[in-house]
């Protein structure tokens, strides 16, 4: 038991290790809503792959990361700010924002008519594919 939990913390560590360059390319902003002056953690989109990977990691802020905890209980405005995540120069914050309005446009057409403008090229459809929430 005592290897799985050194394992582990570890790999949090590893994670947490991210946060340096997370902060760089983020300009310490979060990289879905781009609030400001909030405390900021690393987040690693999901699925986790056996070893860390920075790729698919974002500097989120905590109602950010709350939100994606509860993607299906969620509010109608509560991802209303992905109309601009969804432009994002970085592949992993992109598709998640993708991920996230194919998930909700049942619910709520806004999040359908942002999806009519959508772009993704073939690696970042590759990658949208191996997310799951």
């Amino acid at each position: 038991m005592a290897k799985g939990f050194d394992k582990h913390q570890e790999r949090l560590n590893i994670v947490s290790g991210f946060g340096k360059n997370l902060a760089r390319r983020s300009k310490s902003k979060c990289e879905l809503c781009e609030a400001t002056g909030v405390k900021l953690s690393v987040f690693e989109v999901p699925p986790s792959k056996d070893e860390p990977d920075y790729d698919r990691c974002m500097f989120l802020c905590e109602n950010c990361i709350e939100l994606l905890k509860n993607i299906k209980k969620s509010k109608e405005n509560d991802f209303r700010f992905l109309s601009g995540a969804m432009w994002s120069e970085t592949p992993i914050v992109k598709v998640t924002a993708i991920y996230i309005l194919n998930s909700i446009k049942e619910k709520y057409s806004w999040a359908e008519e942002l999806l009519e403008n959508a772009y993704l090229d073939e690696e970042e459809n590759a990658l949208l594919e191996t997310i799951n929430f």
